[in-house]
Parts: structure tokens; C-alpha cells; sequence
């Protein structure tokens, strides 16, 4: 008992992680920062992790430990040999390829040797402390580990500007999308634009683990063009337990990577938060996609929030296949061809439901966004639309959904799937016909109602009123002029 009482809680791993990240605070910008921290966070889980069930059979080369690094903390040329360790580890793990590569602890970005090596000895006594010690947590509570690299994910995103959630989807909107895309036990999920890895994640904690196994009973796969969030998805996916993952790196528009016997790869699930802004978006070349992933339409060049929503249903098994997409708001109303491919996916009977968030809720960017679900074995032709955009707690720089407010989305999902799902200002089951009548325009506020209505005026009331304080206001001229004759005014 009194051992449980001195194990550090998840607040103290998350402090103690982000206080050794202040060995390189003004070194490094915000992203290397993060990519140091990160690096250096798995470089020493896995070796605290050595020989468990808990590293995927990753194995560390003899002398590239954290426990041999910290035995030579002294060693003269000290980044080069942490440099060296990551380097061999990789090598030697076909799953961890080039997962170091950008990182160079020998930098003299980090100062000069001597101060570069106080640096890094600060960072080796660092991650040794207890609240660090990840052997413990693996023992009685590996999530404790999870959850603290997703807090430093989540804590550089809020402390990068603009571009900081460039690859992050806030927590609690993973788990969102989780609860509705509800994975089953040996599915296949695929994010095309994976990120940091966080979203597929959160979907593959939902799934039981594989009988004598510590990892989910799923196959997880995905697609990012980015290096260093290719790098920390992977990352992400071995200290979350998952065993069997394939994540590539490459452009999935415009080269998508996920193919089997020449074709696009089927998957049960797609999920994915993609750039909201994919300007790179290139009309002329994507007219020549060998998987005609764009008949429903072209989407507009440099403007190809589509693109992504197009591959996603393409990759969707064609039985029972489902997407959960984020999107940006215009997705739902812009004219052109996206118009034309919005009424394709409706007269397909492929778009389930419209979701809108709050605003403020992704780090970066202030607007708001929506989800779209896509089935391809839909039950029903109706659509469902649900306008949560006041479901949030304020919050000085982001805005939070808090266990409640997903709550009621997912209860209202589901509601919809057993016949209903339409609540007075907040959700509204749409027929075909209703959308149809509508142009195919999907803005949330053409189908949900949210307006207060006015209460009526009671002109005669008023009307009473008026006369009763005319009567009022003579009395009182009637007292004063009496007043004011007795005074001989």
C-alpha cells in the first residue's frame, strides 16, 4: 500500500518530462526542441523496457542503452556518443529506420563541447530521476507513459503559434472520433495523414488486446508526408503497445504508398484530421490518377480538402467501410465542383452525418471545424446533422470539450443509427430530399435551428401601460402644482 502512495502520479511524469526539456530551451526552435525531447523520451523508454513484451522486439546493440549512456555521462565527446547509440538502434530495428535522423546531439547548436556536455548530462540526470523511471510504470501502469508523451505532443502544439497543430488532433477530439468510428476487434484503420500518430492511437486503445498479448487486436496503417511526425507516430505507436503497424512516408495525393497488388489497399476504418489549408493541391496532375479516386469531381486547384476526403472513401472497404474525416467549414457550402462531388456522396447514400465543433478547439487556428461520417453500409438514406458548436468550456487560449459535451454528440450519433436523433436547437435527421432541396449545401445551420425565439409582444399590454403611467404622471403634476400654490409660486 505504502508503495502505491510513493509511486509518482501522472502530473509529476508530466512535470519531470517537460523540466528536462529546459536543457534545450533557447538552443533549439520549437520544433527541433520537440523532436530532441521526444527522441530522447523513447531512447529511454526502450531501454528501460529491454526484454519485455513492451518493445515490439526491438532490440538495443550492445553499449547504445540509456543505462550505458548514463555510465559514461563523463565521456569527453558525449553527444557523439548518444549520437551513436541511436544510430546503431536503428540500424538494427527495420520498424525504427531513419527514426533519429535530424537529431544530432553533438550539434553545436547545443553550445560549445564543454557547455553542450553540461547540457546533455543535465538531461541524462533528467530522465533518471524516479518520476522517469519507466520500468515501474510498465509494472503496474504503462498508460502512465502514454499519456505522458501525449501531453508533451499536446503541450508543444498549444506553445507553437500558428503552425504548432500542424499534425496534432486535440485530445479530445480523437476521442470523439473514436467513439463514433467504434473499431472492432480485427479491424484494419488507416489515417492518410497520420500526423503524430495520436488519432490512430486513441482508436486502437478502444480495441481489446489480442489474447496473451499486451498490443490491440487491430492493424494499424497510414500515410504522412511530414519526416519528423513520420517519426514520432512511430514513436507513438511502440510506447502505445501497438504491434502491428505499418506507417508510410510519402505523399499520399499525389503518390499513395498504401497499395496491394497495384491497387489501393481496402481498410475498415479511415480516419483522419489532414491539412485544413492543402493548397499544394495540383488539378492537372491528380486528372491523371491511375486509381480514379476523382470521379466524383475535380477539387479546385490549391484548394484540396476534398482530395483527402475522396482517397479516404476510396480506401473505405466497399461493404461495410467507414471515414471519419475533420474538415474545415467551407468543405460544406463552397460552389463549383465541390459542389458536384458533395452531390455525388449523397446520392450515393455515403454521408451519414455533419457534425460541428466549437471553435477554437485545434491549436493553430481559431475557426471551427466539423466532422463528416461516411458508411458505405449505411442503414439508412437519412442524414444526420448536429451543430455542437456551443458544447465547450472556455478557455483563455483553447477551448476544451469536456466528457459531456462528447457524450451527447456520440449519444445523438447513436440515437440517429437506432431512428431518431433530432433534438429542438441541436441535432435534426435529414432526409435526401430535405438536402437535395437545399442545393446539396451541408451548412449545419440549414438543418438545425438554433436561433431563441422572440417572445411575442403584447401591444394592448403596453398599450395599458402607457396609460397607466399618463395617469401617474398627472397625479404627480396635479401634487406638485398644488404644492408649488401654496409656496405662492
Amino acid at each position: 500500500m505504502n508503495a502505491e502512495l510513493n509511486r509518482p502520479t501522472q502530473e509529476d511524469v508530466n512535470t519531470a518530462l517537460w523540466s528536462a526539456g529546459e536543457s534545450f530551451r533557447g538552443s533549439l526552435g520549437s520544433h527541433e526542441h520537440k523532436k530532441y525531447l521526444l527522441s530522447f523520451f523513447f531512447f529511454k523508454y526502450l531501454g528501460d523496457a529491454l526484454g519485455s513484451q513492451f518493445t515490439n522486439g526491438i532490440v538495443i546493440p550492445d553499449k547504445c542503452g540509456f543505462d550505458f549512456i548514463r555510465q559514461h555521462k563523463n565521456h569527453a565527446e558525449l553527444g557523439n556518443l548518444i549520437n551513436k547509440a541511436l544510430e546503431k538502434i536503428a540500424e538494427e530495428n527495420v520498424l525504427l529506420k531513419e527514426i533519429f535522423a535530424g537529431v544530432d546531439f553533438n550539434s553545436d547548436k547545443l553550445g560549445a563541447q564543454k557547455e553542450r556536455n553540461r547540457r546533455l548530462r543535465k538531461l541524462i540526470a533528467d530522465f533518471s530521476k524516479k518520476q522517469l523511471d519507466f520500468r515501474s510504470f510498465l509494472a503496474f501502469d504503462k498508460k502512465i507513459i502514454s499519456c505522458a508523451f501525449t501531453y508533451l505532443l499536446e503541450r508543444f502544439a498549444a506553445n507553437a503559434g500558428k503552425k504548432g497543430g500542424d499534425g496534432y488532433t486535440p485530445g479530445e477530439v480523437s476521442i470523439l472520433m473514436a467513439r463514433l468510428m467504434k473499431p472492432q476487434a480485427g479491424d484494419s484503420i488507416c489515417d492518410p495523414a497520420f500526423g503524430s500518430g495520436s488519432l490512430l492511437a486513441k482508436l486502437a486503445e478502444r480495441i481489446p488486446l489480442r489474447q496473451g498479448s499486451i498490443s490491440p487486436d487491430c492493424t494499424i496503417y497510414g500515410q504522412e508526408i511530414d519526416k519528423n511526425n513520420w517519426d514520432i507516430a512511430r514513436m507513438n505507436m511502440v510506447i502505445n503497445g501497438i504491434t502491428s503497424f505499418t506507417l508510410e512516408k510519402a505523399d499520399t495525393i499525389r503518390k499513395p504508398a498504401l497499395l496491394e497488388n497495384g491497387e489501393l489497399m481496402k481498410f475498415n476504418i479511415v480516419v483522419s484530421n489532414p491539412p485544413f489549408s492543402y493548397e499544394d493541391f495540383n488539378a492537372k496532375e491528380a486528372a491523371k490518377d491511375p486509381y480514379h479516386r476523382f470521379r466524383r469531381g475535380m477539387p479546385p486547384q490549391a484548394k484540396g480538402n476534398y482530395a483527402f476526403i475522396l482517397h479516404a472513401l476510396e480506401t473505405a472497404a466497399p461493404e461495410n467501410g467507414k471515414v471519419g474525416i475533420v474538415v474545415p467549414h467551407g468543405v460544406l457550402f463552397r460552389l463549383g465542383t465541390e459542389k458536384q462531388i458533395r452531390e455525388s456522396l449523397v446520392l450515393d447514400n455515403l454521408l451519414e452525418a455533419v457534425i460541428g465543433l466549437p471553435a477554437n478547439l485545434f491549436f493553430g487556428t481559431g475557426i471551427s471545424a466539423a466532422v463528416l461520417i461516411f458508411n458505405k453500409g449505411k442503414q439508412t438514406s437519412d442524414t444526420l446533422f448536429i451543430d455542437a458548436g456551443k458544447e465547450v468550456e472556455n478557455g483563455k487560449k483553447q477551448n476544451k470539450m469536456r466528457q459531456p459535451h462528447i457524450d451527447r454528440i456520440v449519444d445523438t450519433y447513436e440515437s440517429f443509427l437506432a431512428g431518431g436523433g433530432s433534438l429542438e436547437k441541436y441535432s435534426h435527421r435529414a432526409t435526401a430530399s430535405e438536402i437535395e432541396q437545399n442545393e446539396f449545401n451541408l451548412s449545419i445551420s440549414r438543418y438545425v435551428n438554433t436561433t431563441e425565439k422572440k417572445k411575442k409582444t403584447d401591444i394592448y399590454a403596453i398599450q395599458r401601460r402607457m396609460e397607466e403611467l399618463e395617469k401617474e404622471l398627472n397625479r404627480a403634476k396635479a401634487e406638485m402644482n398644488r404644492y408649488l400654490k401654496e409656496l405662492d409660486y
